[in-house]
């Protein structure tokens, strides 16, 4: 390494050294005002280690932060620590992106934060993802993530699955209701490709989350056919923002050479009934616009 590269090296390194020392006596001020936890010093995309990290936020070592789930004292957060591959010794955990953006996570063996992660958007606590491929190397900051669903264990540890975008975490909480509700899928999370088929007991077609999310970011949560807004009938607290996306083309008419769906215009949010409707014919789906003059119709009554 040429001298010049390892001084650029170093000086990088003390740079973030003394922002930590700078950071870490702001915040020992902010906690002896009772000022909040904070997170906004932490840039997502960018690498980060306990011992940078306890420094930040004003702690005097890393055993403060040594916990996969970490919760700071009177504070409404919740800051995960995971790795996929951990030492020999430590207890292995099933850590890992079942795709980009969707974390499948196990929590502690204790069970200790399981109703704390349930109910964190209850009880409007935030949840930040520090992620790293294995032991030993420093976490990738995520940012902010979303609860989407999770099964509860006494004999081993929970799981839970969390998106990395809010659009993500509502695309697939829509799609687990609809797999709840039409036993579409034997699997709760599957594979991003559109109109792939898999065989299990019966043919069934992936629904692709990424693309799912980008259409509710698109569209919104309300029906495209007949204005209902899950939100504002049922109250987010048990809707929260529920939607179900229709592909205008059904996916059993797409060929393999004409899979990629643009979200903008082949994919629509409907209500459940609406969405029911479009569908009651067999082999024939209606159009939306044909729904929304029979809509009319009706409300001219």
């Amino acid at each position: 390494m040429k001298i010049r590269e390892l001084g650029g090296l170093l000086l990088d390194e003390a740079i973030q050294q003394y922002s930590a020392i700078l950071l870490n006596k702001r915040n020992n001020i902010y906690r002896r005002r009772g000022m909040p936890f904070n997170m906004d010093y932490i840039e997502m995309g960018k690498e980060y280690d306990r011992d940078f990290l306890s420094s930040t936020w004003g702690y005097k070592g890393r055993q403060a932060i040594s916990r996969g789930i970490f919760t700071p004292a009177d504070e409404d957060k919740i800051i995960l620590f995971v790795t996929n591959i951990k030492q020999k010794l430590d207890t292995q955990y099933k850590n890992y992106f079942i795709e980009e953006g969707i974390l499948h996570m196990e929590g502690e063996t204790n069970h200790s934060n399981d109703q704390r992660l349930i109910n964190s958007e209850l009880n409007n606590d935030s949840i930040y993802l520090f992620y790293r491929d294995i032991h030993h190397t420093p976490f990738v900051y995520y940012g902010r993530v979303f609860l989407v669903d999770y099964k509860i264990n006494t004999d081993k540890p929970s799981t839970f699955i969390l998106a990395t975008s809010y659009s993500l975490a509502i695309g697939l909480k829509s799609l687990s209701t609809e797999q709840n509700k039409t036993n579409f899928s034997e699997e709760r999370f599957i594979p991003d490709k559109e109109g792939e088929k898999r065989v299990k007991v019966h043919v069934s077609y992936e629904r692709s989350l990424k693309n799912r999310a980008k259409a509710i970011e698109i569209h919104g949560t309300t029906c495209k056919a007949c204005g209902f807004n899950f939100n504002e009938f049922y109250g987010s607290d048990l809707a929260r923002h529920f939607i179900e996306v229709h592909h205008i083309t059904p996916l059993s008419k797409i060929s393999e050479e004409q899979q990629n769906i643009d979200p903008a215009i082949d994919l629509i949010p409907l209500c459940s009934n609406c969405h029911s409707m479009i569908h009651r014919q067999r082999d024939i789906v209606m159009s939306v616009e044909e729904l929304q003059k029979r809509i009319n119709r009706i409300n001219k009554k």
